[in-house]
C-alpha cells in the first residue's frame, strides 16, 4: 500500500509459478507502483501495459492496482488475483471481467479496468492462493466482519489444510474507510 495525496494505491502482484522470473516480476511490479500517480481510469491501463513490455525478459505476473480513496475505488488488474469490494450486505467482484491469460510481462497481457465505483465496505485483495482454496461466503464474511488487524491472518488460515499447511503462497490486502 502506496500512500498517494488523494488516498491509497493498494497493489498486489503474484509472480507466476513454474516459470522463472516469477518474483522478480511480481517485485517489478511494486517497485513501479512507487513513482504511479495516477490521473485518469485510463492511467492504470497504461501503466500494466507498459508493465508487460518491459518485464517480457524478466518474468511474468499477474497484478491488481487500485486507487482507494474516501469515497471510491479504481482502478485495473491482469491475472488471477482478485479484488472485491465486501460489505455485511454486499460483494462485489471488481475483477471479475480481467484475462487470467496472457500475464504481465507476456508482451501480451491485457489489463481490464475497473470503477470508479462507490467505496462502501472494505477492499479485498488476494492472490489465487486465498480464492482457489477458500470458500468465497467464508472470504466475504471474514474480510467484512472482522477487525481489520485479524482480518489478513483469518482469510490466510481459511485456506489452511487440515494439516495446517498451504497448498499455494497467498497475499492479501484487507482495507476499510479511515474517514467517514
Amino acid at each position: 500500500m502506496f500512500s498517494r495525496p488523494d488516498g491509497h494505491l493498494l497493489v498486489l502482484a503474484d509472480g507466476a509459478g513454474g516459470t522463472s522470473g516469477g518474483a522478480a516480476a511480481a517485485d517489478a511490479v511494486l517497485a513501479g507502483a512507487l513513482t504511479f500517480f495516477p490521473n485518469s481510469p485510463s492511467d492504470y491501463i497504461r501503466f500494466l501495459l507498459d508493465l508487460d513490455q518491459q518485464l517480457t525478459t524478466v518474468g511474468q505476473t499477474t497484478a491488481v492496482v487500485l486507487l482507494l480513496t474516501d469515497t471510491e475505488v479504481l482502478g485495473a488488474s491482469v491475472g488471477d488475483s482478485s479484488a472485491w469490494l465486501v460489505g455485511p450486505t454486499h460483494l462485489t467482484d471488481l475483477t471479475q471481467h480481467q484475462k487470467t491469460k496472457p500475464l504481465i510481462g507476456s508482451g501480451n497481457a491485457v489489463p481490464i479496468a475497473f470503477g470508479p465505483l462507490p467505496f462502501l465496505g472494505r477492499v479485498l485483495i488476494g492472490s489465487d492462493g486465498l480464492f482457489k482454496y477458500a470458500m468465497h461466503d467464508r472470504i466475504a464474511t471474514l474480510a467484512s466482519s472482522l477487525p481489520l488487524a485479524e482480518a489478513v491472518a483469518a482469510l490466510v488460515d481459511a485456506a489452511r489444510l487440515r494439516s495446517g499447511a498451504l497448498q499455494d503462497d497467498i497475499a492479501v490486502v484487507v482495507a476499510g474507510p479511515t474517514k467517514r
